[in-house]
């Protein structure tokens, strides 16, 4: 047979075979099916099928037919089956570490404060449901081994958990790692309730606090980190993270460039933030509040 040749079966009605562009020898059953149309299924290769196999095939066919059965459809119908059998597999041996991990990498690893939730994931859910299939973990699981125990003790912790839980599940459907009708047993869980913080120093506390702090048993930075968060009203976190690159002694100006909404802001500093700094300069060559175990 040449390239593109095709060829009907003189001894066998619908048994057709075509040689491809590369040459080999395909049969397939051609027939005409209930609503008219003419349809046709691939049985095999040649050599892997031989002649006599093949019209043994197209005879299976024609029963199937006879049966009210579509033989096109009952393959892809076989198709599907069998690809929805190997997804079944492979989402049993998808753990729930394994999901929680291509999270990290894939979307945690790139936030600003990405590496705190995936402490929190690695601590306090992987080491107790880390092993499970992630597709078979039940709320009840979640709930009542993981999160009532730590909202117990933690709640906020608790509920930044239940979030990076539903994230990880969310991220794993859309990445088609679950199915896109998969139910995270994080549906109906709810966190604890937010709680505003109303509680501040009164003028009689602040006035204790402050002639308390230089001697009290903290370290120097700490002393000192304590006093420039009052003295400036910003977070202790952004204080203690702060460079030296971003403070201007002359004008009295810190520049804030790591912010929840990523815009960068200035602070101005009042004259007793300033001398407290200047009397840090040459503590650390890179952070204001170098860490006691790392130069810089």
């Amino acid at each position: 047979m040449k390239p593109d040749e095709e060829r009907a079966d003189a001894q066998c009605a619908g048994l057709r075979v075509r040689c491809s562009a590369s040459g080999r020898k395909i049969f397939f059953y051609r027939y005409r099916s209930r609503d008219g149309a003419l349809r046709q299924i691939k049985l095999g290769e040649f050599h892997a099928l031989t002649l006599a196999k093949a019209r043994k095939a197209v005879e299976r066919k024609r029963l199937e037919r006879e049966e009210g059965k579509a033989p096109q459809l009952e393959k892809r119908k076989q198709k599907e089956e069998a690809a929805r059998a190997r997804a079944a597999q492979r989402q049993t041996a998808y753990t729930l570490e394994d999901m929680v991990n291509e999270y990290i990498e894939e979307v945690l690893d790139s936030q600003k404060r990405g590496a705190e939730s995936a402490r929190i994931l690695r601590q306090d859910l992987l080491p107790v449901l880390g092993h499970r299939p992630a597709i078979q973990i039940t709320r009840r699981e979640l709930r009542d081994e993981v999160l009532r125990p730590k909202m117990a003790k933690a709640p906020r912790v608790a509920t930044q958990l239940l979030s990076r839980v539903r994230c990880a599940y969310a991220h794993a459907i859309e990445q088609g790692r679950l199915p896109d009708d998969f139910m995270p047993s994080t549906l109906g869980i709810k966190g604890a309730p937010q709680v505003r913080r109303k509680r501040v120093l009164t003028d009689a506390e602040l006035a204790t606090f402050l002639k308390w702090l230089p001697h009290s048993p903290y370290s120097r930075t700490v002393r000192e980190a304590l006093s420039l968060v009052l003295l400036t009203g910003c977070r202790s976190g952004e204080v203690v993270a702060a460079l030296w690159r971003d403070i201007d002694l002359d004008r009295g100006v810190w520049t804030i460039r790591e912010t929840k909404n990523s815009e960068p802001h200035d602070v101005m500093l009042p004259r007793q933030a300033v001398a407290l700094l200047t009397s840090r300069q040459g503590m650390g060559e890179v952070h204001v509040f170098p860490s006691p175990t790392r130069s810089g």
